[in-house]
């Protein structure tokens, strides 16, 4: 599978539900007592922090806001296209917190200004977020639907690893994320 001529070398899958469909407009709190989480939850973290770590670059120290400590984050510039045009973000990843262990997050999400991009499927199946690592290192943001997954001309790897996740996802409503590493050929999509 290729993007302007570059092998993608790292894939990471994640489904949107009506939740997460909020984050990405800063309105994921849905009472009047605080809190609201505008970031996905990725789990289990021990499956997926060490493909993360591969994917995203720089790594950065930061203040937890609500313990006072700090903590390590990994953080890389995300691209994607808009109208025919490439624009650019930050991605986060920040490590469990005390009261969610076992799950990283992918953190701020309505800072990309992209919730426009989340497409529903035309036949009632999963919305999707994918990541693409090329071979140069620059991560792509891509949103589409199962549909889309099942019958779009994709790489034949990525094509039926998608679909086993998707079988795994529909089954036990979870796992919400998957990866497929080509370059270290591990890949996890729960079950």
């Amino acid at each position: 599978m290729s993007n302007n001529g570059l092998n993608v070398v790292r894939v990471f899958l994640f489904r949107i539900d009506d939740g997460d469909r909020r984050k990405f407009i800063a309105k994921a709190n849905d009472t009047d007592s605080g809190g609201g989480p505008r970031d996905l939850r990725v789990r289990p973290e021990d499956r997926f922090w060490p493909f993360l770590e591969r994917m995203l670059s720089g790594r950065e120290t930061v203040n937890r806001p609500r313990t006072g400590g700090t903590t390590e984050i990994l953080v890389d510039d995300i691209v994607w296209t808009d109208g025919g045009q490439d624009k650019t973000g930050r991605l986060e990843i920040w490590p469990h917190q005390n009261n969610r262990p076992n799950e990283c997050r992918m953190a701020k999400v309505y800072q990309w200004h992209a919730d426009h991009l989340i497409e529903d499927d035309p036949d009632g199946g999963l919305s999707v977020l994918m990541l693409f690592q090329q071979e140069d290192g620059v991560i792509r943001l891509f949103f589409t639907t199962e549909t889309v997954l099942e019958t779009g001309n994709w790489d034949p790897t990525v094509k039926n690893f998608s679909k086993k996740w998707i079988q795994e996802t529909q089954r036990y409503r979870g796992p919400k994320s998957a990866f497929l590493d080509l370059k270290e050929k591990e890949s996890y999509c729960g079950g």
